[in-house]
């Protein structure tokens, strides 16, 4: 084996390849550069693609995460009954007991209404081997007043650990400190604290989590639980969640997600592989001649290809090593943004590193393969003429009009030369086309991800929300804070708000209504279809609650509370709220409950209004009112960076694959620029010709490209939506206006200028006897 190697390292093979990257600097460094973002595409499609597959599945893996989470009354069982448990037929692996309570919270001052949570005592979070919590922020509690939330990362939070405005209390409770984050993808806890302090709140079940030999649906869990609780006194076993619930519940929030993810990450492998193939195989046709002169000094054919796919090995294994690392570096917060109501992805597998760390440089050796075979199959003398010039006759049909015509005599030209390799053209304009689909796509989807989020939280309508504590005593009864809130200056609109839970004829379980009344319409509701509230017995539905239950406007809903009922007629459908909920107008909750008071309001302040300072003065009115100023976070400004992020890249590889052809075409028509300049063709009309002939594939790309990216974002949106169960408007759908068309038109000819730009400007500074001379 080393006398091969040392064979290899002397031979003429190992000499002539390595005389061709010394001598060709310029191009190595183009391959190298292209392969390296090639390969950051690569992985960072594969990354996606695989996350996308089964990405549940995958966080569920990760955290060893329970296929049952089972609650168990503490008073007639023992911790030790629980504990033997685990050791029960079909258990592979369990965890706890840990206590655990329902208890009614506070989040922070000034945040207004109380919030069930369950809180459990753990003593940390992992390792285990069942249910590793994943702390991706700040510590776990070790200490009393500490606690932990349960959170995806880059959800709203409601403060950083530690800080004052992150505190927990409740009626009853002591007040708590957020002292971290974690994440448990089989939801076991909303929040955690430490074992000691589970006595001040009051535990009212003991908490075991399992993860069984067999538990591949609702029906083997349930026997799973059955079977590993047996033994245990009757009535002991409260309920239990399947993993297969939270899976679904889980899957839910990422199908609208999906689509868009699996679109970037085939545009990302598509462009990576496009542009290997038109830089490789266009670095060794231009090197015909190369191949010739290696025949006639007695190179055999596989000599030849040895040579060549030697010569492009170096840039492909640089650019590889290079891009790989540097791929997974990026995509790693970015599929943390996109995945993050599975707690984030980790990154790039290592199986997707490997696969590119392979893939890339066997595409890099097999583009150079196929075009070296087919010329070390020629003659020496094919071979040479073939790598002088372009073959005589292709689009020479098509030069012969255009120089005809009368247009500028270097534009004419310019026109004509994608004609003269049409195969590299093509690929090209591949590339620039997928670059154009892929600034279409991304720039539409982020407009209608702003759009929807914009209407779904009312951006901008909602001015202040006021809530009632009940751990304290009002001063003002709702109806007169009303009355006073309407007559501080700035306010320019009260709606009073009251939800309850209802019963709906031919449903089977109870809803949750909001009803509305005062100024409500104000509060920047986008109806989808119909109108808001106003008028007596009317019900305004989400999108999601109609589509589910296959109701339409104009239909008459039953509802029911306490004893009483009250019909309301279907005026609108809007595009804020869930499945199991809808709005209701003030008159209907008189019906339903005469004498309900509203439970908060909805402030709307008029044009110009400091916001905290007309906080403060609402305040003023009766401290025992919780009055908060409304944050509209973004919650898709994560996957608009993600889809920004993927767009650059793209849109550069696609540049850099012009730049590639440029390069080569002005290096293979060294001699005739030579001949143009001997004639009279100033520098300026050299650059001219060349940016044209690229200009005019940038043009053809962003011709098709428009399309097919109008195209793509019309199916992933419709897909995504149906997804959701939602519907959208109009102008959520149909974001692009004819300027931005017009600007993402340009938006390919820019790639293909910008892209042969430098090399055009090289080729026109060359002097006439140095490139002659050369010939």
């Amino acid at each position: 084996m080393s006398v091969m190697r040392l064979r290899f390292a002397k031979g003429p093979v190992w000499r002539a390849s390595r005389a061709a990257v010394r001598r060709r600097k310029v191009q190595t460094f183009v391959i190298g550069l292209v392969v390296a973002l090639s390969a950051m595409s690569a992985v960072l499609g594969l990354g996606l693609l695989q996350a996308s597959n089964g990405p549940f599945e995958q966080a569920f893996r990760q955290q060893h995460g329970a296929h049952a989470v089972v609650a168990f009354d503490g008073a007639k069982t023992t911790a030790q009954q629980l504990a033997a448990t685990a050791h029960a037929t079909g258990v592979a692996s369990a965890a706890g007991p840990f206590e655990s309570a329902q208890v009614s919270v506070q989040m922070g001052p000034n945040r207004g209404g109380l919030t069930e949570l369950t809180v459990v005592g753990r003593p940390r979070p992992g390792p285990g081997d069942v249910d590793r919590v994943h702390l991706w922020r700040g510590r776990w509690p070790s200490a009393p007043g500490e606690i932990v939330l349960n959170a995806p990362g880059g959800e709203p939070l409601p403060g950083p650990p530690g800080r004052d405005v992150a505190t927990i209390t409740g009626p009853g409770l002591p007040t708590f400190t957020v002292v971290g984050y974690a994440y448990s993808v089989s939801q076991t806890a909303d929040a955690w604290v430490a074992p000691a302090q589970m006595s001040a709140l009051h535990p009212d079940h003991l908490q075991m989590l399992y993860r069984f030999a067999h538990a591949g649906s609702d029906a083997e869990v349930k026997a799973d639980v059955a079977s590993a609780t047996a033994g245990l006194p009757s009535g002991t076993l409260t309920g239990f969640q399947s993993w297969r619930t939270s899976r679904a519940e889980m899957l839910a929030k990422l199908e609208s997600l999906l689509p868009m993810v699996i679109a970037f990450g085939v545009l990302a492998l598509a462009v990576a592989v496009l542009i290997v193939l038109n830089v490789v195989s266009g670095a060794v046709v231009s090197g015909y001649k190369d191949i010739g002169v290696y025949k006639t000094i007695g190179f055999t054919p596989r000599q030849v290809v040895r040579v060549y796919v030697a010569t492009m090995a170096v840039p492909a294994v640089a650019g590889t090593v290079i891009g790989l690392p540097i791929g997974a570096v990026l995509a790693g917060p970015l599929m943390e943004k996109a995945f993050s109501s599975l707690g984030g992805q980790p990154g790039i597998s290592l199986s997707a590193l490997a696969a590119c760390l392979i893939g890339v440089p066997l595409l890099v050796a097999l583009s150079a393969y196929v075009p070296a075979g087919r010329a070390a199959g020629m003659s020496a003398i094919s071979a040479i003429s073939a790598g002088s010039a372009p073959k005589r006759g292709r689009g020479l049909k098509v030069q012969r009009k255009l120089a005809g015509s009368r247009l500028p005599r270097p534009v004419s030209m310019g026109l004509g030369l994608p004609f003269a390799r049409p195969a590299r053209s093509a690929l090209t304009f591949a590339a620039v086309l997928l670059g154009v689909t892929t600034v279409v796509f991304a720039n539409g989807l982020a407009r209608t991800l702003s759009d929807a989020s914009r209407a779904s939280d009312r951006v901008g309508a909602v001015a202040i929300d006021i809530g009632h504590d009940q751990a304290k005593p009002v001063t003002l009864d709702p109806a007169a804070l009303e009355q006073a809130m309407r007559g501080v200056a700035g306010v320019d609109g009260v709606a009073p708000q009251a939800g309850a839970m209802v019963g709906v004829a031919g449903m089977t379980s109870e809803v949750n209504v909001q009803f509305y009344g005062g100024d409500s319409a104000k509060m920047g509701w986008t109806m989808l279809k119909g109108h808001w509230l106003d008028g007596p017995h009317q019900i305004v539905a989400p999108a999601r609650f109609l589509n589910l239950h296959h109701l339409a406007i104009g239909q008459t809903l039953t509802v029911e509370s306490d004893g009483r009922t009250a019909k309301g007629v279907i005026v609108g459908e809007d595009i804020t709220g869930g499945d199991s909920m809808f709005y209701a107008d003030w008159s209907t909750l008189r019906q339903l409950s005469p004498g309900r008071q509203a439970d908060g309001f909805e402030v709307h302040a008029a044009a110009g209004t400091d916001r905290q300072a007309l906080a403060a003065e609402l305040r003023a009115l009766d401290p025992a009112w919780d009055v908060t100023v409304r944050d509209y976070g973004d919650p898709n400004v994560g996957l608009r960076v993600f889809a920004a992020v993927i767009t650059v890249i793209l849109s550069l590889v696609a540049a850099l694959g012009v730049f590639n052809t440029v390069l080569l075409t002005t290096r293979e028509r060294r001699r005739d620029l030579g001949m143009l300049k001997s004639v009279g063709m100033t520098p300026r009309q050299v650059v001219g010709m060349i940016v044209t002939s690229m200009g005019l594939l940038g043009v053809l790309g962003g011709i098709a490209g428009l399309p097919l990216g109008y195209g793509l974002h019309a199916l992933i949106v419709s897909v995504s939506a149906k997804a959701q169960g939602i519907d959208l408007a109009p102008s959520m759908v149909h974001v692009y206006t004819v300027p931005l068309l017009a600007w993402m038109f340009l938006a390919g000819v820019g790639i293909a200028v910008l892209g042969a730009l430098v090399p055009a400007r090289s080729a026109a500074r060359a002097s006439i006897s140095e490139v002659l001379r050369s010939e």
